[in-house]
């Protein structure tokens, strides 16, 4: 891992002397680059081997940034003016949008009665801080930042599987998954080591203290330290000590190994898509376990068998709009108004008055009569996205639950809604884009490694932003729920939750396993969807009542 410090320096760097170099032409574009994202006139960039030094240096107090030419190899490898060089040096261009994130966000500075320890670790929450914030607004970078990590992070810096060693390496690698650079995929082999050593009531806890780091501003001096001060001391660490450098092996550490493991995968699977799975076992093809979290396959795009649906199947979903049609129906307004003439009530106290006002020849204001009018209500516009589960575990149940999805989607449209059907495994895929009427059934072969259902859900609101309020809205899950992230799953339907977005989760019934059951859901177990519309649709317009 990079030396942290170096990032946070305010004095200004020995820069190499200005003797003719084959790396003038790098320095000079990437200067301008800097210059352009940074917003610094002043930035200046150099390009020079490190001689076994990080991969960069940056001083934000300077603008001024180092990366290791050794990255890129061969100056002649392409021309630096020219955008298309970054994909002859993605891990080097990666190591220059990094500094850069650091010019342009790390404003602070540890004062210099920090203690160490909590300055360490003050300045690893800043690594994720920065890339995230940088991500913000230049989402398309992450494929460079994610190729920069191959070369940040280095592997020795875990030389032990102790909490400290454990903790560190979940804040610089884990702590991207949430900044959005790296995959939950990418990291699958050092979350279990992590884990392992730290619990997962421990991780949760660190978790949410580098979450809280992303949202820190970039001159909150006093906010980075506390969060620091916080990561010690959930670690049992006294922030006046110094943890003892261990005197293990690095080849000890199965938390090493199985970081450098993932960086050996980034590095082979260098697009921008999460690493695959492990292939699978002799034989070929994949194979699902006895229960969730046992599956194996490759990284293969989702595929289906398309036919007619049954008469059964047609019949729930009429049977499905109409109690979509009820759930989004709005009873008429009903108004009451005095009237001077029937027809309505008469209110004997106006009518005396009225009589009153008559006999004394005064102006009659008196209204006796009460009329009640009813004004419609025109129904809200109805959203409906439906997510299938294809991973491996959801295999069993891959034709009833791609039944239940037919249903939901042809019911939605019959009800007027506007609705999409995606499925997500080791890849998102739209089946049915907004404004299409499902025709035929597609049965889902369910065998995908893993999950993307953050990533699934992203694309759902993009296509029908369920996230806007305005609209009745309402998102269908179909999954059994076993997820490899579920914190960031749970994170994902809580925010749709507090948009005002209902969410319906659909799960297969199983003897001897039960489905995880998230909070802000609606959960029912289906077995047959062709007997569980009534269910189902009660279920819906529960969720939508109660959005």
């Amino acid at each position: 891992m990079t030396s942290i410090p170096a990032h946070m320096s305010t004095a200004s760097p020995a820069l190499p002397a200005p003797a003719a170099s084959p790396w003038d032409p790098w320095s000079a574009a990437w200067t301008t680059q800097a210059a352009l994202l940074t917003r610094r006139p002043d930035a200046r960039v150099t390009v020079t081997p490190a001689a076994g030094g990080p991969p960069g240096h940056s001083y934000p107090a300077t603008a001024t940034i180092q990366v290791d030419a050794d990255l890129i190899g061969d100056p002649t490898i392409a021309d630096p003016r020219r955008p298309a060089h970054r994909s002859k040096a993605p891990v080097a261009y990666g190591v220059l949008l990094h500094e850069c994130a650091h010019v342009i966000h790390s404003h602070w500075n540890p004062p210099p009665s920090t203690p160490p320890v909590v300055r360490e670790a003050a300045l690893m929450l800043e690594e994720s801080r920065i890339e995230k914030r940088y991500r913000d607004t230049r989402p398309r970078d992450r494929r460079w930042l994610r190729r920069a990590v191959t070369s940040i992070i280095d592997p020795t810096d875990t030389p032990t599987d102790t909490p400290w060693s454990a903790a560190y390496a979940a804040g610089l690698l884990l702590a991207r998954v949430d900044a959005k650079i790296l995959y939950p995929a990418d990291v699958r082999a050092p979350r279990r080591a992590i884990t392992k050593v730290l619990g997962r009531k421990l991780l949760k806890g660190l978790r949410a203290i580098w979450r809280e780091a992303h949202t820190v501003g970039d001159t909150d001096t006093t906010g980075m330290i506390g969060l620091g001060e916080r990561w010690c001391r959930l670690l049992g660490i006294d922030p006046t000590t110094t943890p003892q450098p261990p005197a293990d092996d690095a080849a000890t550490s199965a938390i090493a190994a199985a970081i450098a493991a993932a960086i050996d995968a980034i590095r082979a699977n260098p697009a921008d898509t999460p690493t695959p799975p492990p292939p699978p076992p002799a034989g070929g093809g994949g194979r699902r376990g006895d229960g969730p979290g046992r599956y194996v396959a490759t990284d293969i795009p989702i595929t289906w068998a398309q036919r007619q649906p049954r008469d059964t199947e047609r019949q729930a979903a009429t049977r499905l709009a109409a109690l979509l049609r009820r759930a989004r129906h709005r009873e008429p307004a009903r108004t009451r108004q005095p009237a001077s003439a029937p027809p309505g009530r008469l209110r004997t106290r106006a009518a005396v008055t009225l009589a009153a006002q008559r006999a004394a020849g005064a102006i009659p204001t008196a209204q006796p009569w009460q009329r009640t009018t009813r004004r419609p209500i025109p129904d809200p516009e109805l959203t409906v996205g439906i997510l299938i589960d294809a991973s491996g575990s959801m295999e069993a149940f891959a034709k009833p639950m791609s039944s239940a999805a037919w249903i939901l989607a042809q019911a939605a449209t019959r009800a007027g809604a506007t609705t999409a059907t995606l499925a997500y495994g080791d890849q998102v895929t739209v089946l049915i884009p907004p404004g299409a009427r499902p025709t035929t059934v597609r049965d889902m072969n369910a065998d995908a490694g893993t999950e993307r259902f953050v990533e699934a859900c992203a694309e759902a609101d993009r296509l029908l932003h369920l996230s806007t309020p305005g609209t009745a809205r309402l998102l269908v899950v179909v999954s059994d729920g076993h997820y490899t992230n579920p914190d960031e799953s749970q994170a994902t339907i809580t925010a749709l939750h507090h948009t005002g977005c209902a969410v319906l989760w659909l799960a297969p019934h199983h003897d001897s396993w039960s489905p995880r059951v998230y909070d802000n859901t609606t959960t029912v177990t289906v077995d047959d969807p062709t007997t569980c519309v009534n269910l189902i649709g009660q279920a819906a317009i529960t969720a939508l009542a109660t959005a």
